[in-house]
C-alpha cells in the first residue's frame, strides 16, 4: 500500500508544488508516517489484534470486513428501488460511508492527527506549515480512500450495472469526495476544540466520543435491518425539501440522481454543484486559512504537556480534595487496609486509562442497546414471558469484559511493585479491585437496566432482579476463582487472548443454566425470594475463597 501511494504522489508532484508545499519534504514525510503506521494497531475491528511484523496485513483485513459489511448494505438498499425512488436508499449509502469515515478518523486517527512526537524533529527544520499540514493531509486522506473504496465498491458495481457505467463512475466519485468533506470537517472539529480546551482534555473528549459512537453504531446496527425490512421507507418518492440542501449525503445522492434517473432541473444541479465544489472548497479553505492555526496548536501540545510546577501542585490538590469520597467508599465496603488501597488504586486507574474505557464501556451501552432493542420485537424473544431474566443474565456476560480487562495494562511493566512491596496476602488486592469494579460498573449498570426491565415488565419483577444481581455477582466471582488470577494492570493484552474463548464458552453455558434455574424458581410460589438469601450465601463463601488466593496461585506477567 505504501508503494502505491508514494507512486500516485509523484503523479501529482505539480499539483503538491501549485498548493505551496515542498514536494520533497511532503514525500519524505509521508512515506516515514506510512513507514511508522505499519508498527501500530488500529482500533475499529481490529484493536485487539497483534502487530508482530513490519508489513502486517492488519489495515487489509480491515478493509476486507469493510468490503463485505459494506456490500451486504448496499446490496439491501441499491439492488431492489426503481430509479424514480433511489435518492432516499442512496442517501442512506452515502450517510454510512461519511459516518464511518469520520469515527474512523476521531478514533483510530485522532493520534495521528494531533501527533506531536515528530515536533521535536520537523519543526526547528526548514519545514513550512502548508507542506506539513498537507503531508498530514495525504497521509490521513490515501487510509480514507481505501475505506470509502472497500465500502463504496459493491454500490458501485450495482448501479453501473443497473443505470450504466457513467453512474457508477459518478457514485465512485461521490464516494471520495465523501472523504474529502469528511477531513475538511474533522479537520475543523479538532480546531474548534483545540481552540477552547487543552490536549489532555481533548483527548478525553475524543475517548468519550469513540464510547458514545460506539454505542450507536451498534444501536444502528439494530435498528438498520428493520428500516431494511420496511419496504415502505425504501420504495416511495422522498419530496425533496430546501433542508435537503444542507445535508452533505443528499447532496451526493442528489448528484448520482441526476444521472441515474436522468434529470436537470434546478434542484439537482444544485445538488450536483455542492457535492463537486463543497469538498474541493473546504481544502482550499484549510490550506489557505487553517494550516498556520493548526501547525501553531501542534506545536503548542508539547509545551501544554509539561505544566508548571504551580500547575502540577494545583492539579494534585484537587485529586486529594476529589479523592475523599473514593476513601469513604473503601471504607465502607472492605475490611483491611490492603483491601482499602486495592479498592482505591483500581478506582482511580479505570478513570483515568482510556484504553479500559474504550474496550470496557461500549460493551456495557451494547449489553443496553441490545435488551432495549430485543424487547420491541414482536416476533421474538423479546415477546416472551421470560424475556427480562434473559436479559437480566445475558447482560452478566458484557460486565465480565469489564472484569477480563481488569488484569489489563499499557504499563504492564509497572507491576514489579506487587513484588517490592510487603504483600503477604495478595488475595485482598484482587479481592479489593473487583470491588471496585462492582462498585463502580457492575452495580450502575444492573441500576439502569433494572430500572428498564422493572418500567417495561412491572414492578413486581423486583424479586427476579434482585436474584439475578446476586446470581451475577456469584457469576464473576466463580470466573475469577477459574480462570488465571493475575494482579490488576499486571499483563498486556495478548498475554490473555489464549483461554479467552474456553472462557467464554464456559460462562455462557453456566450463565444459561443458572438462568434457567431462575425460570424454574418463579414456577414455584415465593421461590425466588426463598433463593436469594442463598445466593447472598454462596457469593460471600466465594468472596472469602477469593480472599485467600496466595503467592503461588498469581501468574505474573
Amino acid at each position: 500500500m505504501t508503494f502505491t501511494i508514494l507512486w500516485l504522489l509523484d503523479r501529482l508532484q505539480s499539483l503538491f508544488q501549485a498548493l505551496g508545499a515542498d514536494y520533497g519534504q511532503l514525500r519524505a514525510i509521508v512515506q516515514v508516517k506510512l513507514m511508522m503506521d505499519n508498527r501500530r494497531s488500529l482500533v475499529s475491528l481490529g484493536r485487539y489484534g497483534k502487530q508482530s511484523a513490519e508489513s502486517n496485513s492488519n489495515f487489509t483485513r480491515i478493509l476486507v470486513i469493510y468490503t463485505v459489511v459494506g456490500g451486504l448494505i448496499s446490496l439491501s438498499m441499491l439492488a431492489i428501488p426503481d430509479k424514480d425512488v433511489l435518492f432516499f436508499p442512496l442517501t442512506l449509502q452515502f450517510a454510512y460511508i461519511m459516518a464511518l469515515c469520520a469515527m474512523t478518523l476521531i478514533s483510530d486517527f485522532s493520534s495521528v492527527i494531533l501527533d506531536s512526537s515528530d515536533n521535536q524533529i520537523i519543526l526547528p527544520r526548514p519545514v513550512s506549515s502548508r507542506t506539513l499540514w498537507l503531508a498530514r493531509v495525504v497521509h490521513i486522506s490515501s487510509y480514507l480512500f481505501a475505506i470509502a473504496l472497500s465500502l463504496s465498491v459493491v454500490a458501485v458495481i450495482v448501479i453501473a450495472v443497473r443505470f450504466g457505467a457513467l453512474a457508477g463512475l459518478l457514485c465512485l466519485i461521490m464516494s471520495l469526495l465523501s472523504a474529502v468533506l469528511m477531513v475538511f470537517l474533522t479537520n475543523v472539529f479538532y480546531l474548534v476544540l483545540m481552540r477552547f480546551i487543552s490536549e489532555e482534555k481533548l483527548r478525553e473528549v475524543i475517548n468519550y466520543f469513540q464510547i458514545v459512537m460506539a454505542v450507536l453504531f451498534y444501536g444502528g446496527y439494530q435498528l438498520l435491518p428493520r428500516l431494511i425490512d420496511s419496504q415502505e421507507a425504501l420504495t416511495q418518492a422522498l419530496d425533496h425539501q430546501w433542508w435537503h440542501y444542507l445535508i452533505p449525503p443528499m447532496w451526493m445522492a442528489g448528484a448520482v440522481e441526476t444521472v441515474v434517473r436522468p434529470v436537470l432541473d434546478s434542484t439537482h444541479l444544485i445538488f450536483l454543484a455542492l457535492a463537486l465544489i463543497i469538498p474541493f472548497a473546504g481544502l482550499w479553505f484549510m490550506n489557505r486559512f487553517l494550516t498556520a492555526d493548526f501547525t501553531q496548536k501542534l506545536s503548542s501540545i508539547d509545551q501544554e504537556s509539561r505544566p508548571e510546577m504551580a500547575q502540577v501542585a494545583a492539579v494534585r490538590a484537587t485529586q486529594a480534595n476529589g479523592s475523599g469520597w473514593i476513601d469513604r467508599l473503601s471504607g465502607w465496603f472492605t475490611t483491611n487496609s490492603l483491601e482499602r488501597a486495592a479498592f482505591a488504586f483500581t478506582w482511580r486507574v479505570t478513570s483515568r486509562d482510556r484504553k479500559f474505557k474504550l474496550k470496557t464501556y461500549p460493551q456495557l451501552g451494547f449489553g443496553l442497546a441490545y435488551v432495549v432493542a430485543m424487547s420491541f420485537q414482536s416476533r421474538s424473544l423479546g415477546s416472551s414471558n421470560f424475556f427480562y431474566l434473559f436479559a437480566l443474565y445475558f447482560a452478566g456476560i458484557y460486565v465480565m469484559v469489564a472484569q477480563y480487562q481488569l488484569s489489563v495494562s499499557d504499563n504492564y511493566k509497572a507491576s514489579w511493585i506487587y513484588g517490592s512491596a510487603p504483600i503477604r496476602e495478595p488475595g485482598d488486592v484482587l479481592a479489593g479491585s473487583l470491588k471496585a469494579l462492582i462498585i463502580k460498573l457492575l452495580t450502575p449498570f444492573y441500576l439502569l437496566l433494572s430500572v428498564y426491565i422493572l418500567y417495561r415488565y412491572g414492578i413486581d419483577k423486583i424479586s427476579d432482579v434482585l436474584l439475578a444481581f446476586s446470581n451475577s455477582l456469584v457469576m464473576l466471582l466463580s470466573a475469577s476463582l477459574l480462570s488465571t488470577r493475575y494482579m490488576p494492570f499486571s499483563v498486556v493484552q495478548d498475554a490473555l487472548k489464549q483461554n479467552n474463548t474456553a472462557r467464554s464458552l464456559l460462562v455462557s453455558v453456566v450463565l444459561g443454566v443458572v438462568g434457567f434455574s431462575h425460570y424454574g424458581l418463579t414456577l414455584i410460589p415465593y421461590g425466588v425470594w426463598a433463593a436469594i438469601p442463598f445466593s447472598v450465601a454462596t457469593f460471600w463463601v466465594l468472596l472469602r475463597q477469593y480472599k485467600k488466593t496466595g503467592w503461588a496461585q498469581i501468574e505474573m506477567g
